[in-house]
């Protein structure tokens, strides 16, 4: 903030621009600061702006504050980003965005609206209520696939009328992508090993740089045909409104024309790799089909994985820099961003195999998460189709839900849930014992309907390992696989040896399971690899402020 005849004192003494914001701040926050009187004032603080939430209306000021990603160090600085977010905010949220207040002080002190000594000024807002927001609204799970359909009826013709000049065209080319992604990876090369380790920053980088080599004509191409325009830029949950009077969608990026000229296909990969990460991939698939439909636009699938894994990266970048207590989100993050690199493999299929207590279930689930692929579990899904989910305790092999003739239907229903995925283009991991060869072969088949490999992983561990695993198991009751050392036992006498795959692991479980996880990834990038398949090996604004519980 800045205050008129005041300098600023160093040496560790309190700056008089620091008196003067501490004096502003205190006056913003009394409701008699405003002229349409609110009960009261609630005051929030990011790390570029200060918000102030008055009754229905919000009023931001700026910080004075310069990064290396914008510069609101003066006055006249923050007066022009303001009516650069007051202009590029009404594109897409007319009734939100409502002008720009003067901000004086005098004699009689702080005065809103008065222009007499203006020292700030404030951007005044219409307050959005919060259970009408994109994020909160999934969390409830009251988004329908009219309202995902809805959204990318506004996007798609605010993209084809967004601002597309020779600049902005300028911004699709393939060296400026590949610095961005590039300068990016270095950002975060430091934390390596506490936010995301070694190995998935390794992979992250070499399927972003195999993937711009791959398609640079195809993204130049776009930015030939002008698919590159002046868009949102912040485009995630938390910036969508459904508001009574219509969909909003705010808070853009004003402090940077470069983060707004993109691909559009970076930015739809924004709200989908968001979705995704909210768990709400089927609305993330309503709203592209939706977009595609309306677009026409139909290389833009292509470029989707990498734009995803870099939108991914960024919200890594931003809580690693500029929230380091938030690690785990961080992480997340890193995560959703290195299960993108295995989308170009796809469909694929990895079978985990071997007998009971061998650490089958525990490291699918793991892998999921690394690979952003479902798992479809052999005791589920035999339980699903007797009507239960509950242990059974004591059962014989070869009797009851486990008589080979329940087995088989079992394994068919997974076979025919795998292929659902495998139709749509996904990666599956099949989660059975798969002791006999024509399990496995029915998988070998069903992928070769869709041109989808198949790896097949073999857990083994120590009998007394398997052993603890299964008496822990039965003992916690929480697990909804029936296995114990009996069914253990027989297993192990009636397993046909596996000979029908060339991409087989046979891998000992009873290492950690992140160490697993590494080796059974490397294995499955050769195996891909082998195949020619391509495995690969922006600061926050304000985002979820303009809200109010309603």
């Amino acid at each position: 903030m800045q205050s008129p005849g005041h300098t600023i004192m160093v040496d560790g003494k309190v700056s008089a621009r620091d008196d003067a914001e501490t004096s502003l701040l205190r006056a913003m926050g009394d409701p008699a600061f405003y002229p349409h009187g609110p009960d009261a004032v609630e005051h929030r603080e990011t790390h570029i702006s200060h918000l102030f939430f008055a009754g229905d209306l919000a009023y931001k000021i700026k910080k004075s504050v310069r990064y290396s990603f914008l510069d609101y160090s003066t006055l006249a600085r923050r007066l022009f980003f303001l009516q650069e977010e007051l202009r590029l905010n009404r594109r897409l949220a007319p009734s939100v965005y409502l002008g720009i207040l003067p901000i004086s002080h005098d004699d009689h002190g702080w005065q809103l609206g008065s222009d007499s000594h203006p020292v700030e000024y404030a951007l005044v807002m219409r307050r959005l209520p919060e259970r009408r927001m994109l994020d909160y609204l999934l969390e409830r799970d009251q988004v329908t696939p009219r309202m995902m359909e809805a959204v990318a009826e506004i996007l798609a013709p605010f993209h084809a009328e967004a601002a597309n000049n020779r600049r902005v065209r300028s911004c699709g080319y393939p060296a400026r992508i590949r610095k961005v992604w590039q300068e990016n990876l270095a950002d975060l090369d430091p934390f390596v090993g506490r936010s995301v380790d070694g190995a998935t920053q390794a992979a992250i980088r070499n399927f972003g740089d195999r993937f711009l080599d791959e398609h640079s004509e195809l993204m130049l191409g776009r930015a030939r045909e002008g698919r590159t325009r002046e868009v949102h830029g912040d485009l995630h949950c938390e910036h969508v409104c459904f508001a009574p009077e219509g969909i909003q969608i705010f808070d853009c990026v004003e402090f940077s024309s470069q983060l707004r000229r993109c691909d559009v296909a970076s930015e739809v990969a924004f709200l989908l790799m968001d979705l995704e990460a909210r768990g709400a991939k089927r609305h993330a698939q309503e709203f592209l089909a939706r977009y595609l439909d309306l677009e026409q636009d139909f290389d833009l699938p292509k470029l989707l994985p990498f734009y995803q894994c870099y939108r991914a990266l960024v919200r890594a970048k931003v809580f690693t820099l500029l929230f380091p207590d938030h690690t785990a989100d961080a992480t997340r993050y890193f995560d959703l961003a290195y299960s993108y690199t295995w989308q170009p493999s796809k469909p694929f299929v990895v079978m985990i195999c071997g007998l009971t207590g061998t650490g089958k279930s525990t490291l699918a689930r793991a892998l999921s998460r690394r690979l952003g692929a479902p798992v479809i579990n052999s005791d589920v899904t035999r339980k699903r189709l007797a009507g239960t989910l509950e242990r059974h305790g004591t059962v014989s092999y070869g009797e009851g839900l486990y008589s080979p003739a329940t087995t088989g239907r079992a394994y068919r229903k997974m076979t025919e849930e795998a292929e659902k995925l495998l139709a749509a283009g996904e990666a599956v991991i099949l989660d059975a014992t798969f002791q006999k060869a024509g399990q496995r072969a029915a998988v070998f088949a069903a992928a070769k309907k869709f041109a989808a490999q198949v790896a097949v992983v073999e857990c083994r561990s120590s009998e007394d390992m398997a052993r603890q695993r299964l008496v822990a198991r039965a003992r916690e009751g929480r697990d909804v696989s029936d296995g114990n050392w009996q069914v253990y036992l027989k297993q192990k006498e009636a397993f046909e040896p596996i000979s029908d795959s060339a991409a087989h692991r046979p891998i000992d479980t009873e290492a950690p399971v992140e160490e697993l996880c590494k080796s059974v990834e490397q294995f499955l990038r050769a195996a891909f690899f082998r195949s020619g398949k391509n495995a690969g090996a922006v600061p926050t604004s304000d985002s979820n402020l303009l809200t109010a519980s309603r």
